[in-house]
């Protein structure tokens, strides 16, 4: 059965913690930025890094719901010169060394999604692969796969984990908000989608917190598209981040209803990949 990396984790990713922070006048629940602050006056030599920089740099990367108030500095006193940048007067990480060590650090949702965020801002290729030439092992390749699967043009966290956890499956690529255009020459944006077969997913994040159900709304976003042989699913935070298998298999029917055809043993190797995805997000 192909072997899918661990996704997500429960406790902190760091890349080096300094827990002095909160020996030394930093409080908890003070924002991370403050409390970055106070490790950096009390050791000059502090740069932030990790998630600790990509907050500084105005991306939030952390766990799906974590509070920033409560999660660990993380800071170093390793990256050369040309690796750091200011912000508020506070020295960090540039942006593409954060999203290089996002990339290889963080669980594989997270890392892609982290990915995703920072990509959209815009980083010039130069710039990239500066902050990959250092990296060798294991990190290199974790940081080249996060790459491979990243796509700035997912726009939330939930987007970019569904889209992933399609990938992984080996199921065909979708397009990240693909445009269906109206009879009424208006347009409607589908999270996730597949032109060819007019199979849409999308992420009902406020289903999600008033706990609607999913066919209900469903039926209620996406009449629109049903005359025009749409069929679009539904996803919630839920099947996202706890139970994959259910909506990838019917993801994978649906789109063998449509006209998808894979041979017999792409189709085998599907099957074997979406029962490791839904194993290792379990695990995660």
């Amino acid at each position: 059965m192909t072997q899918m990396p661990m996704y997500r984790t429960t406790t902190a990713t760091m890349n080096r913690p300094l827990e002095a922070a909160f020996d030394q006048g930093a409080e908890a629940h003070e924002d991370l930025l403050m409390r970055f602050e106070a490790v950096f006056e009390a050791d000059y030599t502090q740069v932030a890094t990790g998630r600790t920089a990509a907050w500084i740099h105005g991306f939030d990367v952390l766990p799906p719901g974590a509070d920033q108030r409560e999660w660990p500095v993380e800071s170093s006193p390793d990256p050369p010169l040309a690796d750091i940048t200011v912000i508020d007067g506070l020295p960090v990480t540039r942006l593409a060394r954060t999203l290089i060590d996002c990339a290889a650090d963080l669980p594989r949702l997270e890392a892609v999604a982290a990915a995703d965020q920072i990509l959209r801002a815009g980083i010039d290729a130069g710039s990239l692969a500066a902050a990959l030439e250092p990296l060798h092992g294991d990190r290199l390749r974790l940081a080249n796969a996060t790459l491979l699967a990243a796509d700035p043009r997912s726009e939330s966290p939930m987007e970019s984990w569904t889209r992933c956890l399609i990938g992984d499956a080996g199921l065909p690529a979708p397009v990240p908000q693909l445009r269906v255009r109206l009879p009424n020459g208006r347009s409607r944006f589908l999270d996730l989608g597949w032109e060819r077969w007019r199979v849409g997913v999308e992420y009902d994040g406020l289903g999600t917190q008033l706990g609607l159900d999913a066919e209900t709304s469903d039926r209620r976003r996406h009449q629109v598209l049903q005359p025009l042989g749409w069929e679009v699913l539904v996803l919630t935070a839920s099947d996202v981040m706890e139970h994959p298998r259910p909506w990838l298999v019917r993801l994978r029917e649906t789109l063998l209803d449509r006209g998808w055809d894979p041979d017999l043993n792409e189709l085998r190797d599907i099957n074997e990949r979406i029962e490791a995805v839904n194993l290792a997000v379990g695990q995660g």
